[in-house]
């Protein structure tokens, strides 16, 4: 083989090796890497703590457009005046997250929270198709089993949540919004991340996004944002999109040096229960 022959099979070779890379890391193809490796962190348990601030949580078990069964908890009170909707992040269950929303539990207020599919006790395995439809399933449980009415409703999207949350407010009615470090899509969160995801073109990352700007253009309530301004995770750039995108009435808490896990004093915590008592 002459050397010229050599250098040619080993340019080939090359090529075709970057090739198999390029292809084997598409999201597209390697859906279960992302979805499992990457967007969703979900653990597993078989029992749930059922006491949370003086409250007995009803566990309530629904149906998803799949068939599969989904597990939530309705944390009650007598009148109600609004329902929390909650629709958590990328890690855990419903029990790691109810910590987090605890200060929401006003005495006139009930709240909902429901883990996705693969996460807690709940069946099947995560997709991004699949959020989507879980969260209408967990609006629709409350609506049509618990009996909410619809306008006591409030959806709390928190990060990975933040897109279903927007996407169902703007489908269905409801009393308002609140947005916790959110993303104007799942495809510019994950490029931000991994800068290399831009050698892929949309086609190639998913076959179904969030379109949280659409969304927000569609809702015409109350929506409060919050986004810390040294997010590394999803830049407050998302933040400022989507509220530049929003109808009025809306509001931004733009969190000065926080990063993903905003952190409220009692002060912000005080401004966004009035957000919620005005509704």
């Amino acid at each position: 083989m002459t050397s010229q022959k050599k250098r040619n099979l080993i340019a080939f070779a090359s090529i075709a090796f970057l090739c198999l890379m390029y292809l084997t890391y598409a999201p597209m193809v390697n859906r279960d890497f992302y979805n499992i490796k990457v967007l969703f962190k979900p653990v597993k348990y078989d029992k749930f703590d059922r006491f949370w601030y003086n409250r007995k949580a009803q566990e309530v078990f629904f149906k998803n457009k799949n068939g599969n069964t989904l597990h939530g908890a309705y944390l009650p009170s007598e009148k109600a005046n609004h329902v929390i909707l909650v629709h958590h992040g990328q890690y855990g269950n419903i029990s790691y997250h109810l910590p987090m929303v605890g200060f929401l539990l006003q005495p006139d207020d009930a709240l909902f929270i429901y883990d996705y599919e693969g996460f807690g006790k709940s069946e099947g395995s995560p997709t991004i198709k699949g959020l989507a439809d879980d969260a209408n399933a967990a609006y629709d449980c409350l609506v049509n089993k618990l009996k909410i009415d619809p306008k006591k409703i409030i959806h709390y999207g928190s990060s990975l949540g933040s897109g279903p949350a927007a996407l169902v407010a703007a489908e269905k009615p409801c009393a308002g919004l609140i947005l916790f470090s959110p993303y104007i899509s799942l495809k510019t969160a994950a490029r931000d991340i991994f800068p290399f995801m831009y050698i892929y073109p949309d086609f190639m990352m998913t076959d179904y996004d969030f379109d949280t700007i659409k969304s927000v253009r569609h809702l015409h309530k109350p929506i409060l944002i919050v986004h810390g301004s040294a997010d590394s995770t999803i830049k407050v750039t998302n933040g400022d999109l989507i509220y530049a995108a929003a109808n009025e009435p809306k509001t931004f808490m733009r969190m000065a040096g926080q990063g993903h896990g905003v952190y409220l004093t009692d002060e912000m915590k005080t401004d966004l229960l009035r957000f919620i008592r005005n509704l």
